[in-house]
């Protein structure tokens, strides 16, 4: 992948994207995409939930972005890029809210700095899976984003009853 490839490496993760939505999710997804742009350390918390939280707060206050623009920042971006992930962070009927995670090698300290200076950036498509997604089983591809209340009421059930029979066999 280099800097001429980039819109075809971001077209791939989006496709990568829709078909890992279409395997674990029970939403569409709509083809009418947005994009915020993320430099992961704007969310640096040491609680995973918070981080959750933090990062769902500060993306609803991003301007939307088209694919161009995008390309405009990344390209700009692109000798200092380390990983580039997509996920979704908003789907409705009408618009697909696609969130553009990168990571910066001048982000690393000086001596893996020096080791991966040169490397060109990775790309990745993931989806946040709720606690309580079990293997063969859809969920809410917005669960992170409230869900509704098929979300609130999986959560209820993993806190109040799930979670604890599985502790339980582990003891055992």
């Amino acid at each position: 992948m280099n800097r001429e490839n980039l819109k075809e490496s971001i077209n791939i993760c989006i496709t990568n994207l829709f078909q890992l939505v279409k395997i674990n999710c029970r939403n569409s997804v709509s083809p009418n995409l947005f994009f915020i742009l993320s430099d992961c350390n704007e969310f640096e918390s040491s609680n995973a939930s918070e981080q959750r939280v933090f990062r769902h707060r500060i993306n609803n206050s991003k301007t939307l972005l088209t694919l161009d623009a995008v390309l405009d920042v990344l390209q700009k971006e692109f000798d200092d890029l380390y990983d580039v992930t997509l996920y979704v962070f908003r789907a409705t009927r009408r618009e697909t809210i696609i969130e553009i995670q990168y990571y910066r090698k001048s982000n690393f300290d000086a001596d893996y700095f020096s080791v991966v200076k040169d490397n060109l950036p990775r790309f990745h498509s993931k989806i946040a899976m709720p606690v309580y997604a079990w293997e063969e089983e859809k969920f809410d591809v917005n669960w992170e984003s409230g869900g509704g209340m098929h979300h609130m009421w999986k959560t209820f059930l993993w806190r109040n009853f799930l979670y604890r029979r599985r502790i339980k066999n582990l003891k055992r």
